[in-house]
């Protein structure tokens, strides 16, 4: 681990680090300790048990991200723009920790999913639903189904960075140039975007 960094990050770097590697489930805290360079007895310390280091980790990593976009959709301003804005944070995200859909899924799929998904931004959906009925109303986007909407624009994002070994082999590609492919996809987003909006 890295020199100068405080114990609570070196243990959750490699927290960070086991749960995508070992998944929720297959992460014990002995191998958190052992990538930490600390003994178990001190990670305990510092968190009790998995499920406060895992909430720890998905609050850094998610947590920071959705209340900007919640703020966002709160704002009087066209819902294209606060589409592109979700997109340009979401993929920034995504480019940060391109394991972190895979990561979520597999915790989803293996933990308690009543304790697990109420910390997801749930309520997102609903406002992204309200802004586009209002900019419906006055004209400003077409009529579509918000759900599909919804869907595909999360598909959209998510999707390169599930499948992104594939796309690694496919395209016959590296880390590098998958990243720079994925800043690009930004504006690729955004141009598809505004046709599927555009009145």
């Amino acid at each position: 681990m890295e020199e100068g960094i405080s114990t609570e990050e070196k243990i959750l770097k490699a927290a960070e680090e086991v749960f995508i590697r070992d998944g929720y489930d297959g992460s014990r805290m002995q191998d958190i300790a052992d990538v930490a360079g600390i003994n178990k007895a001190l990670l305990h310390y510092y968190f009790r048990s998995k499920d406060k280091l895992f909430e720890k980790v998905f609050d850094a990593k998610i947590q920071g991200f959705f209340p900007q976009v919640d703020e966002v959709f709160n704002q009087d301003i066209l819902f294209i723009d606060k589409i592109y804005f979700f997109i340009e944070g979401y993929i920034e995200l995504l480019r940060k920790n391109p394991y972190l859909p895979l990561f979520v899924l597999n915790t989803v799929n293996s933990k308690d999913k009543s304790e697990f998904i109420k910390k997801l931004p749930i309520q997102l959906s609903r406002k992204v639903a309200e802004s586009y009925q209002t900019d419906l109303k006055k004209g400003r986007v077409r009529m579509l189904n918000p759900a599909q909407f919804i869907i595909s624009l999360m598909g959209m994002c998510i999707f390169p960075f599930l499948a992104k070994p594939i796309l690694l082999d496919m395209f016959q590609a590296d880390n590098v140039t998958f990243d720079a492919l994925m800043q690009d996809r930004i504006q690729e987003l955004k141009t598809y975007i505004k046709l599927i909006l555009q009145p």
